[in-house]
């Protein structure tokens, strides 16, 4: 997570390795959520876009949103949409591609320092 950086894209890919670490989502369930399915009180984020169109609701402890606080900050300065959403340029706000999340995922892994092939789950 430390090789993704603090700049808006480094944030957002943090943000987005804990929802698929803590709370075992696919990429695509993570980036088909909005920025008002998360929880806190409940501890818990509403998946309504999973695996077979099923929704359903997962656990996000303490620690995994206190993660999420740098991306949701920024997130605030960008236009309504997607959680996970593009950046930078005029589609700014709209949600991200799953293959563009893919490399991104790859490259910050190398550049981390992991050996082995990384395939987050689909």
């Amino acid at each position: 997570m430390r090789a993704a950086g603090e700049n808006r894209p480094g944030l957002r890919l943090r943000g987005l390795i804990v929802v698929l670490w803590r709370a075992g989502l696919r990429i695509s369930e993570a980036l088909a959520l909005s920025e008002t399915e998360r929880d806190c009180a409940r501890g818990s984020i509403q998946v309504r876009c999973g695996k077979g169109g099923r929704a359903r609701e997962v656990g996000f402890d303490p620690w995994a949103f206190t993660q999420l606080d740098p991306w949701l900050a920024l997130r605030r300065q960008l236009p309504v949409g997607a959680l996970f959403c593009v950046v930078r340029g005029p589609t700014q706000g709209r949600p991200c591609s799953a293959a563009e999340i893919r490399v991104e995922l790859r490259g910050t892994a190398a550049k981390g320092g992991v050996r082995r092939r990384l395939t987050p789950h689909h």
